[in-house]
C-alpha cells in the first residue's frame, strides 16, 4: 500500500489552496494535537486517518484504504465566525475538486464522502474562534 501517494493526493491541493491565500494560511498536517507554539492569528489543521488499508482483489494489481479527513479551521476571535466559515468553505470546494476529478488508470484516485459539519467553537480560555469539518475518504492506488 503506498500511503503517502494517497496523502499526497489529499493533502497537496488543500495545501495548495490555503497558501494561495493573500496572507497565506499555514497549514499543519496530523500529530499536532496542541495549539502551535506562538500560534498564528489564523491556520489550519487537517488530520487524515487511515481505517481499511487492504482489501483483496482479483488480481492483486490495485490497493484499496478507506479513512476519514478532519479540517479543523482557526481564526482569531475578534474576526468572528465569518473568517472561519470562508476558510471552512475553501475546504469544501477542495473537495468537491477533488471528487469532480475523473479517475485515470495509472495513478492514486481519492473520492471524499459525505461533509460532515461545520460544526464552531469558541472556547472561553483558547485565543483562536474554530471550525470544523469531517468526512471518509477512499482510495485505489494501481
Amino acid at each position: 500500500m503506498n500511503y503517502q501517494s494517497i496523502r499526497a493526493a489529499i493533502e497537496a491541493p488543500l495545501l495548495t489552496a490555503y497558501n494561495s491565500q493573500v496572507p497565506a494560511v499555514p497549514v499543519y498536517f496530523d500529530n499536532i494535537t496542541a495549539v502551535p507554539p506562538d500560534p498564528p492569528k489564523e491556520y489550519v489543521r487537517i488530520n487524515i486517518t487511515f481505517g481499511v488499508t487492504t482489501e483483496s482483489t482479483l488480481d492483486g494489481s490495485l490497493d484499496y484504504a478507506r479513512g476519514a479527513l478532519i479540517v479543523r479551521c482557526f481564526s482569531p476571535k475578534g474576526a468572528g465566525p465569518a473568517r472561519c466559515q470562508q476558510m471552512i468553505q475553501l475546504a469544501k470546494q477542495v473537495i468537491d475538486t477533488l471528487n469532480a476529478a475523473p479517475k485515470t488508470s495509472d495513478s492514486t484516485y481519492v473520492r471524499i464522502g459525505q461533509i460532515d459539519g461545520p460544526s464552531f467553537q469558541s472556547p472561553q480560555d483558547f485565543p483562536h474562534f474554530f471550525g470544523r469539518i469531517d468526512a471518509g475518504w477512499q482510495a485505489s492506488v494501481k
